[in-house]
C-alpha cells in the first residue's frame, strides 16, 4: 500500500503523460479542494489575447502596460513554452494526427467528445477528434481564473504559471505534490489557465469564456448564489483558422464556433447519485466518441459503474488504454476492437489491475498493430497500449 495525501484529487498521485493525469481517487478520500479566490476572473473584453499572453505566444496587446520587469518574465516564459509546445507536438500530437487519419474510418462523423477523469488536458480530445463540434471533460480541480488586470501578470506570475502545464508539456509527466498544489492553490491556480494555454497552442483562437454550472433538472445555466446549483464549470468557445490554398496564395479563414466545456466533477455512484440534475445532463449527451486514458483504473471498480454504463451506452467511438473501462466490457456481439501497441502488465502502483484476456489478445497478435508514438503511464516507445472500440451498427 502506497501512503497517500490526506488531501488529494483525481491528479494526486499524478503521472501526467504527455497532458494526462494519473488519477488516484477513492470514494472517502476524494474530496475536491476549494476553489481560488477567483473563478473565472473578470472581464476581459479580449480572451484571446489573453489566451495568447498565458500560451507564450503573443503579448502584443499587453506590451504596452507591462512594466519592463513584468515584460522580461513574459519574453523568458515564452521561449521556454514555445520549445517545448515543439517538442510535444513533434513527438507526440502529430503523430497522432497520423494514427488518426490511418485508422479511424474516413465516414465517421464525431461531433461530440466526452472525456472523463481528464484534469486540465485539451490536447488529447483536441489531436485525436479535431473536427468535433463539442468537448465536454471533467476532473476534481477547480476551474480557477486569469488575470484581468495587467498589475497582477507579476513576473512571479509566469514561473507559477508554467508549474501548471511544465511536466505534461516538457517531461510527459505531473509530479503528484505539484499537481495538488499548482492547480488547486497556486497564484495561476486551477485548469482555466492551462486550458487556454493547450487550447491556443493547439492553433485556436478563443471567443470568449463564460462560467458555467449545472441546474438540477439537468439544463446548463449561469452560476448563481441564488439560485440552486449542482456542478460548477466553464465553457469555452473557440475557433480553428482553416487555410485555403489556391493557385496565387494561401488564406486564412475562421472556422466554426466550437465549444470546450470542463465540469469539477466527482464521478464515483455516490457523488453522482446525489446530483440528480448532472447525471441527467451526461446521460442526454448526443451520440459521441469517448476518450479515456491514464485514469487510474478507476472504471475497473465497482463504484464507477455508473459512469461506466453511461460511456458503454452512449458512445460510438471510445479510444483508451488499458486504465479505462476493462477490456471485456466491449463485447463482440456490439463493438468492433482494434489494439494497438503492446499491453504486458500495469505499472507496479497499479499491478492488481492485469486483465489477463488483454493479455491473451494481445499476445495472440491477430488483432494487434504497432503504435509509433507512447501514451498514458507506460509512455515509453514500444511499450504502451491503445484500444479503439467502434459501436457495431
Amino acid at each position: 500500500m502506497i501512503p497517500l495525501p490526506a488531501r488529494f484529487s483525481y491528479t494526486t498521485i499524478a503521472l501526467f503523460c504527455f497532458g494526462l493525469p494519473l488519477f488516484a481517487q477513492t470514494e472517502t478520500t476524494a474530496t475536491p479542494p476549494p476553489e481560488p479566490p477567483c473563478k473565472v476572473q473578470g472581464p476581459i473584453e479580449n480572451w484571446d489575447a489573453a489566451a495568447q499572453l498565458i500560451a507564450g505566444a503573443n503579448a502584443t496587446n499587453y506590451a504596452g502596460t507591462f512594466a519592463p520587469d513584468q515584460k522580461a518574465a513574459w519574453d523568458d516564459y515564452a521561449k521556454t513554452a514555445t520549445r517545448d509546445w515543439r517538442n510535444l507536438k513533434y513527438r507526440y500530437v502529430d503523430r497522432i494526427a497520423a494514427w488518426r487519419s490511418k485508422h479511424l474510418p474516413k465516414n465517421t462523423s464525431i461531433d461530440t467528445v466526452f472525456y472523463p477523469f481528464s484534469g486540465p488536458d485539451a490536447t488529447n480530445p483536441l489531436a485525436f477528434f479535431p473536427e468535433a463540434k463539442d468537448y465536454t471533460l471533467v476532473g476534481l480541480e477547480p476551474v480557477g481564473c486569469v488575470p484581468s488586470n495587467t498589475a497582477n501578470y507579476s513576473p512571479e506570475y509566469w514561473p507559477a504559471l508554467r508549474k501548471g502545464w511544465q511536466s505534461a508539456v516538457a517531461l510527459g509527466f505531473f509530479k503528484t505534490e505539484e499537481m495538488e498544489h499548482d492547480l488547486a492553490e497556486g497564484s495561476a491556480g486551477g485548469v482555466l489557465p492551462v486550458l487556454l494555454f493547450l487550447i491556443a497552442r493547439a492553433g485556436n483562437t478563443i471567443v470568449d469564456v463564460t462560467p458555467i454550472a449545472i441546474a438540477p433538472n439537468g439544463n446548463i445555466t449561469a452560476p448563481n448564489d441564488a439560485v440552486k446549483t449542482e456542478t460548477n464549470g466553464v465553457m469555452i468557445h473557440f475557433r480553428t483558422t482553416q487555410v485555403v490554398n489556391s493557385k496565387t496564395k494561401a488564406s486564412a479563414n475562421p472556422g466554426p464556433v466550437r465549444t470546450l466545456r470542463y465540469f469539477a466533477l466527482n464521478l464515483t455512484n455516490t457523488r453522482l447519485r446525489r446530483k440528480p440534475g448532472t447525471t441527467k445532463y451526461l446521460q442526454t449527451l448526443p451520440a459521441q466518441a469517448t476518450l479515456v486514458k491514464s485514469a487510474s483504473y478507476l472504471m475497473h471498480k465497482r463504484y464507477f459503474s455508473d459512469i461506466r454504463g453511461t460511456i458503454l451506452s452512449k458512445s460510438n467511438v471510445v479510444i483508451e488504454d488499458d486504465s479505462g473501462i476493462p477490456y471485456h466490457y466491449f463485447e463482440p456481439n456490439n463493438w468492433d476492437v482494434h489494439l494497438f501497441g503492446a499491453y504486458d502488465k500495469p505499472i507496479d502502483l497499479f499491478k492488481n489491475w492485469l486483465q489477463d484476456d488483454l493479455k491473451a489478445a494481445y499476445d495472440a497478435k491477430e488483432n494487434v498493430q504497432p503504435l509509433d508514438f507512447g501514451i498514458s503511464y507506460k509512455f515509453r516507445l514500444g511499450e504502451s497500449n491503445l484500444l479503439l472500440a467502434m459501436r457495431k451498427k
